[in-house]
């Protein structure tokens, strides 16, 4: 399951999936994503349902955590045991500038706030939500995260490790980062069941380019082919193409 050349300077590779699982404001099914198109996504509205982390718990959580942890736990239903991707190209990044605020304020941090700030957070509260012990690694990559997680779980799958939780999760940079931020973005969460046994196949290609960027994020484009808007879907990051098509297994 590791990435190949299939020709030229492109590379490839395919992951077998079960299901998948995505949320934004205003979408909280699958049903929800297949119609109207997911370009229209709001880009305020209630936060993600977590009714499955302790209360004490889930008041402290951010809107990037919250997502991720609604969509994991939908996508994982009762399974323990499945090893997890955790991917967010800003993480708790507004939590984060909190903290570098108060700290330029000459203020003291928060112990709790800064080990909610950082990018493994949200695989650590689900774990412990859940009490399942299974290996996690977060990933973050810039503005090709969720590509790079493909990698990581493609990597890792195997017949000794047949099943990978991946879970990608973003919200909008504060207004502080705007100018840094090539792309429109919105709040959303998607999360991949893979498995070696899956009815499906994601096929992913990327090579190197000099295209000018996407106007969108990465993960609203793979939510595109998901949802069945579209047979292909292609993407360019700063560095790179990537492009998405759908097989049965």
């Amino acid at each position: 399951m590791t990435p190949k050349t299939a020709h030229g300077s492109m590379d490839s590779f395919s992951l077998p999936f079960a299901t998948w699982e995505a949320w934004a404001p205003g979408r909280n099914t699958r049903q929800e994503w297949t119609a109207p198109p997911p370009e229209a996504l709001d880009t305020a509205g209630p936060s993600a349902d977590i009714s499955f982390v302790d209360p004490m718990l889930r008041r402290r959580l951010g809107p990037v955590a919250r997502a991720a942890l609604n969509v994991a736990q939908r996508c994982l239903g009762e399974r323990t045991g499945v090893p997890m991707v955790f991917a967010s190209r800003h993480g708790e990044l507004a939590r984060t500038l909190t903290m570098l605020n108060d700290l330029a304020a000459g203020e003291e941090v928060s112990p709790a706030t800064f080990s909610l700030s950082v990018h493994n957070a949200s695989a650590g509260v689900f774990s412990i939500a859940r009490q399942d012990t299974a290996p996690a690694t977060a990933i973050a990559a810039g503005d090709e995260t969720l590509g790079m997680a493909l990698i990581e779980a493609a990597a890792r799958l195997s017949p000794e490790q047949p099943q990978i939780l991946l879970v990608y999760a973003d919200a909008p940079a504060p207004d502080l980062y705007a100018q840094d931020i090539a792309s429109a973005e919105t709040p959303h969460a998607l999360a991949l069941l893979l498995d070696l046994h899956g009815p499906c196949q994601l096929h992913v290609a990327t090579q190197c380019t000099s295209t000018a960027p996407s106007t969108d994020m990465m993960g609203l484009s793979l939510l595109r082919l998901l949802a069945g808007h579209s047979p292909c879907e292609t993407w360019t990051g700063e560095r790179s193409t990537w492009q998405w098509t759908l097989a049965d297994a």
